[in-house]
């Protein structure tokens, strides 16, 4: 992925992927589709191709308003995952970890624990 490095958002061959991966409607006629497919060329740069393209944000910060005496649930109820599931899952956290958004953290350090719901689109 090169958006970030020297070689810039528009480096061609992060253009053509980009392109590739966004799906377009059938019911756009070849007029539209070619209008569309411009406009996706043209803001390559707005696109990511991965999570680690997306830059973080220094001008804003979130902050969970939480007691300092809440305590949350530590008990895993989390059913085990489907293979298909952890065949999609593992990798997205591997990438989240790889961009610095999560990180392993000793068991001590645990506060809260919730269930990971993984749904199929429908389309």
């Amino acid at each position: 992925f090169t958006r970030l490095t020297s070689r810039g958002p528009f480096y061609p061959p992060r253009v053509k992927a980009i392109a590739n991966a966004v799906c377009f409607g059938a019911h756009l006629d070849q007029e539209q589709l070619q209008k569309a497919q411009a406009l996706v060329i043209e803001f390559a740069d707005v696109f990511a191709l991965s999570i680690r393209e997306v830059k973080p944000v220094d001008f804003t910060k979130f902050h969970l308003q939480i007691p300092q005496d809440a305590i949350f649930s530590r008990k895993v109820h989390q059913r085990p995952l489907t293979q298909p599931q952890r065949k999609y899952l593992f990798p997205v956290l591997d990438d989240m970890r790889r961009a610095g958004i999560t990180r392993f953290i000793p068991a001590d350090e645990v506060k809260a624990v919730a269930s990971t719901v993984l749904v199929q689109k429908t389309h």
